[in-house]
């Protein structure tokens, strides 16, 4: 008796990846390139779903007018009306003296990501991350200010080349 199937090869195993949202497959299509304005508008819908307005007000005065207008401009249709008008809103109503405050936009996520770990929401951690380019997700695994358990779920989605 013959065998039907080859035992010198072993059929190779390997992790999935995570799979990667609608938004930023829509967004890959149409721009070359990402930038973390997918994951800036991903942590805002998160923050104003979990009824976490005052969060995310403080977020979008962390980032400069620039990068708000730019995420107005890029993700509005994946922000929704809500959040579309919240940050129109901060925009028009903002104030001058929080552009020499302002953080680079990937600081300022990763303030709102070790507050996210500290309150158990590890799923909306990994929403975010999944919107992060690898070399954004490398970006952020560096930050001396991010959580270490933070950093090691940045690997998940930079194929384990996080730092």
């Amino acid at each position: 008796m013959t065998p039907t199937h080859d035992f010198e090869s072993p059929p190779a195993y390997h992790a999935a990846r995570p799979r990667t949202s609608r938004a930023r497959a829509a967004a890959d299509a149409r721009i070359c390139g990402m930038t973390c304005m997918h994951a800036l508008a991903e942590m805002l819908r998160q923050l104003y779903a979990a009824r976490q307005g005052r969060a995310a007000e403080t977020l979008m005065d962390r980032c400069s007018r620039e990068a708000l207008e730019k995420l107005v401009r890029e993700s509005s249709a994946f922000l929704g009306s809500r959040v579309l008008y919240a940050v129109e809103d901060r925009l028009r109503h903002r104030k001058p003296q929080l552009e020499e405050a302002a953080l680079p936009t990937v600081r300022a996520i990763a303030s709102v990501l070790n507050a996210w770990l500290h309150d158990g929401r590890r799923l909306a951690i990994r929403a975010v991350l999944r919107e992060l380019s690898e070399d954004e997700l490398r970006e952020l695994a560096s930050l001396p200010e991010l959580n270490d358990e933070v950093a090691t779920m940045t690997g998940d989605f930079a194929g384990g080349n996080a730092p």
